[in-house]
């Protein structure tokens, strides 16, 4: 019986623990944005996860992100492994900074995804009558962006101009691609981690993020790259879109009201 209290005692501290490193962890993180100041438009954002993505992917930086007024979570769209598109709208889109989570039940594999997500923003625009999205990507998410933003497909009418493209931790060299098809008025930027200035996020060597500058600069119109100092905690490759200071620095780019 005494051993049980104890058990019970020691699981209780435990959990005061956790919930007081949870607490500090949130307030550190949040502290980024609450001085940021952004301009309301209905451009919907689209949260692309990496491989084997799933909600809690940008679950995270999404709640954030409505909780501080940044945006609002919107939707969320998931796409089956035969292509079956369900949308579950939260609220209007026609709203402050609209948020959408993308998730696909084949998260393998990028070109399918690619082509899936081509799907997507043809329905977005033909059914609610969406003309403009901004995309944000992570890992391989950044790659099914890139993908899809120079195929054909998003440059028909049919489907929305996006504005901004976010890559986040995502590796390009050795793909043979160029940005020459991307939409000339493309913005985009590019966050990378650097843990202990180790040049790498723990997945991703820093050298190989930023070479998306070359790929795509000459053919954009603007290009900017943000690198992530810090931790395993804060500039670790899975952490990265746990961090605030990446909630700020996409919050600004996403929603300074350049368009």
């Amino acid at each position: 019986m005494k051993k049980g209290k104890r058990i019970l005692k020691f699981g209780s501290v435990v959990f005061a623990v956790i919930l007081i490193l949870g607490g500090v962890w949130w307030y550190r993180q949040s502290k980024f944005l609450h001085n940021v100041n952004v301009k309301k438009s209905e451009v919907p954002t689209l949260f692309i996860p990496g491989y084997m993505g799933n909600r809690l992917s940008f679950g995270g930086m999404i709640f954030r992100l409505d909780h501080y007024g940044m945006g609002t979570s919107a939707m969320t769209i998931r796409v089956s492994a035969k292509g079956e598109i369900t949308f579950a709208q939260k609220t209007s889109l026609k709203t402050k900074n609209p948020l959408i989570q993308v998730l696909f039940e084949n998260n393998r594999n990028e070109r399918l995804q690619a082509a899936q997500l081509s799907k997507v923003l043809i329905q977005l625009k033909r059914n609610y009558h969406i003309n403009k999205v901004n995309l944000v990507g992570h890992s391989s998410g950044g790659n099914i962006v890139f993908d899809y933003l120079i195929s054909k497909d998003a440059k028909n009418s049919w489907a929305p101009q996006v504005v901004k493209y976010v890559n986040i931790a995502t590796t390009f060299p050795g793909r043979e691609k160029s940005g020459k098809n991307l939409n000339p008025n493309l913005r985009v930027l590019n966050i990378a981690g650097n843990i202990w200035n180790l040049k790498t996020d723990g997945g991703i060597p820093l050298k190989e993020d930023l070479y998306l500058k070359k790929i795509v600069k000459p053919y954009v119109k603007d290009y900017r790259a943000e690198v992530i100092n810090g931790s395993p905690l804060t500039a670790y490759h899975s952490m990265l879109h746990e961090n605030g200071e990446v909630d700020r620095d996409v919050a600004r780019f996403l929603f300074s009201g350049k368009d």
